[in-house]
């Protein structure tokens, strides 16, 4: 599964990119997120960590279904925002 995301605080992107959730854990990272990513059956589990100044700011693993988004999804976390969109054609 594709997922394309976008990482919000308040109205300011910190964050957007796209990941290939796979059988294979792997973990995509940059200066102001670490993200974590594996599919295990029909579940994408993501633990993302946001970083500020090299500080850890928030850590959450959400358990993402595989599907197909009509439209952009959210999560609230913390201060933060999580958009993202699942693609199956990946």
């Amino acid at each position: 599964m594709l997922i394309d995301i976008g990482l919000f605080l308040g109205n300011q992107l910190l964050q957007q990119g796209k990941i290939k959730v796979t059988e294979k854990e792997t973990i995509d990272e940059s200066d102001v997120i670490s993200l974590k990513h594996q599919l295990i059956e029909d579940i994408a589990r993501l633990e993302l960590r946001v970083f500020e100044n090299g500080d850890q700011q928030m850590k959450s693993t959400l358990d993402v279904p595989v599907h197909q988004s009509g439209d952009w999804e959210s999560i609230e976390l913390a201060n933060y925002t999580l958009a993202f969109r699942c693609s199956l054609n990946a």
